[in-house]
């Protein structure tokens, strides 16, 4: 449930009415979890230990340019991106993993349930032993890249189209997934 809570918070900007009436007037949603004030004007909810209280801080990278998944987000979104592959993979699992648990890109272990990891998320598809499956990489590259091509109201962020992961990063992804027994 923490896991699933931190995710909307960061890819939905679902937040409190704590926000600051000069960010409504910048054309955001009045629930964006943003504040003008910050750097990266995007905020996380950080647990207030033994209190039953989250705070909110700057978040490392501004969200911002992207719409949001807040009914109240009416910003056009960038239209969903189908894009080829080119063979040979060569994406390394090792970086992969790093970057599925990387909080500032994939942070795939949010919603994925992934192998070794005691709090996973429970939004996305299961990805334990998703080697078996026998998908092609093609396939998995777009889904990662941007899924929308295959669901248009899929809530993954389109990592590739909205430039949260770049090629090789994505290739990584594939082949760490291609990796799990």
């Amino acid at each position: 449930m923490r896991i699933c809570t931190r995710f909307l918070c960061l890819f939905a900007f679902i937040s409190t009415a704590w926000l600051s009436p000069s960010a409504f007037s910048s054309g955001f949603p009045t629930d964006f979890a943003v504040d003008p004030s910050v750097v990266n004007l995007t905020l996380e909810p950080k647990v207030v230990v033994n209190s039953g209280k989250l705070e909110w801080v700057p978040f490392s990278r501004d969200l911002t340019p992207w719409v949001s998944l807040s009914y109240a987000d009416k910003r056009p979104a960038a239209k969903p991106r189908q894009v080829k592959l080119v063979e040979p993979l060569q994406g390394d699992p090792v970086r992969g993993r790093a970057l599925a648990m990387a909080r500032d890109k994939g942070y795939c272990i949010v919603c994925h349930q992934l192998p070794g990891e005691q709090w996973a998320g429970t939004v996305g598809a299961l990805l334990l032993s998703f080697k078996k499956h026998k998908y092609p990489d093609e396939l998995v590259f777009q889904q990662i890249f941007d899924s929308r091509v295959f669901n248009p109201i899929s809530v993954m962020p389109p990592y590739g189209t909205f430039g949260i992961l770049n090629e090789q990063e994505i290739r990584d992804l594939v082949a760490y997934l291609q990796s799990l027994d």
